[in-house]
């Protein structure tokens, strides 16, 4: 199985259409993708860090690449897979649909990841995205830096 038709079967499950009109639809695409991976699904993306966070430009062509293709022949995922896809749609709840929140949400993750890898401490990684992402509140990374740490537990 192609790693678009992965990626196409993992999108039917959240719900979400591969739409990239506007540079939000674009983010959230990129964010869910990463959090999927993240929650064990295995898409082979590679993410670097840029403006609105962990970006993977390959995804980004392999997503214009199912816009533009007609095919949407059904692929099966394995019964794991689609558990971690559920749990990841459960603990996003309406946030699923939020390009800032999953922007935040997984900076912060991504960040602590790194962070972790490089000995850094928390307070640079909250100092890091208050640094980068000054549109987001106090509140909102408190919010979104207790949230990625939940997601670390339900992951497998």
């Amino acid at each position: 199985m192609t790693r678009q038709a992965r990626l196409a079967a993992c999108l039917r499950i959240l719900g979400i259409s591969p739409k990239l009109e506007t540079f939000p639809e674009r983010k959230l695409l990129q964010k869910l993708v990463y959090l999927l991976q993240k929650s064990g699904v295995d898409l082979q993306f590679c993410y670097n860090w840029y403006l609105h966070g962990p970006y993977s430009p390959d995804l980004t062509r392999i997503l214009y690449e199912m816009t533009e293709s007609c095919s949407s022949s059904p692929t099966e995922l394995n019964s794991l897979e689609v558990d971690r896809i559920n749990r990841l749609k459960s603990f996003l709840g309406e946030d699923i649909r939020s390009p800032d929140t999953l922007e935040l949400l997984v900076s912060i993750h991504y960040l602590r990841d790194r962070a972790r890898a490089l000995g850094a401490s928390d307070e640079d990684v909250i100092e890091a995205i208050k640094k980068t992402k000054p549109y987001f509140t106090d509140e909102e990374i408190r919010q979104c830096w207790q949230r990625s740490t939940q997601f670390d537990s339900i992951q497998i």
